[in-house]
């Protein structure tokens, strides 16, 4: 049984991800399987703070479930020993709620149950959650996915893959994440940003305060419309093998 199966009653619902109470409802609702050896344990969080509409929200998700299905990081995700995946949803720095629970990818079928399982996951603006504030805060949201990776399986490296729109406004600009590659995915890169002190441009703003570990990188979306494009891209470079080659790029 893979870890989707086992943990179907812990993500079948829209889950309040605050940091005390991931804990408690884990320990209280859920026996996490026996590790299993993986190459790559990757966290993918997704932006749906209030500057996300609802159709933005449906391509952003819709283009991640696409991204995963392409042939060439199908070919990606088989290279090597399995990899490991997550997704979560965040906005305030007390928003967060998990999309898909960790699940080992050993064959095409657990990657495509894992696509839909993005491509259908409701945008978390009504029961149980009800709405929530809809600021932007990237530091919180790297604080959950820290939670989230410390219950990974046993891999060899992890990745936390951040997608946004916007700068953070809500608590920290970010927080250290030792151990874990932390890439971001900026929607509308290079349009200036509108608060005092921002540097010039959102990939500018996540290349200087938020990336870090060996090999992280910042891509840029043109807008939503662009968005499978350039998470197509962020994942081939997150899956394949590294290059001696490209060490130091």
């Amino acid at each position: 049984m893979g870890l989707h199966a086992e943990h179907r009653a812990l993500v079948g619902h829209l889950l309040v991800w605050r940091a005390p109470l991931l804990a408690g409802v884990l320990a209280v609702g859920a026996v996490l399987p026996a590790a299993a050896y993986c190459r790559l344990g990757l966290a993918l969080g997704f932006d749906v703070s209030a500057s996300v509409d609802h159709r933005e929200y449906r391509l952003m998700m819709q283009g991640t479930a696409a991204a995963l299905m392409d042939p060439q990081v199908q070919a990606a995700v088989f290279s090597g020993p399995p990899v490991a995946l997550t997704a979560f949803v965040w906005a305030g720095a007390r928003e967060q709620a998990i999309a898909a629970y960790w699940r080992q990818i050993d064959t095409p079928q657990d990657l495509a149950e894992f696509a839909d399982r993005l491509a259908s996951f409701p945008r978390p603006d009504g029961d149980p959650l009800r709405t929530w504030g809809g600021r932007t805060g990237v530091g919180g949201a790297m604080a959950a996915a820290g939670q989230l990776l410390d219950q990974t399986p046993d891999c060899d490296a992890l990745t936390l893959d951040l997608a946004g729109d916007g700068p953070s406004n809500d608590g920290p600009d970010a927080v250290p994440l030792p151990g874990v590659t932390v890439n971001a995915l900026a929607v509308g890169g290079d349009l200036p940003l509108d608060h005092d002190g921002a540097v010039d441009g959102l990939s500018l703003w996540y290349a200087e305060r938020v990336i870090q570990g060996p090999g992280a990188f910042v891509l840029i979306a043109d807008g939503f419309e662009d968005f499978a494009r350039a998470m197509q891209q962020k994942l081939l470079r997150e899956l394949r093998p590294i290059l001696l080659g490209d060490l130091g790029r």
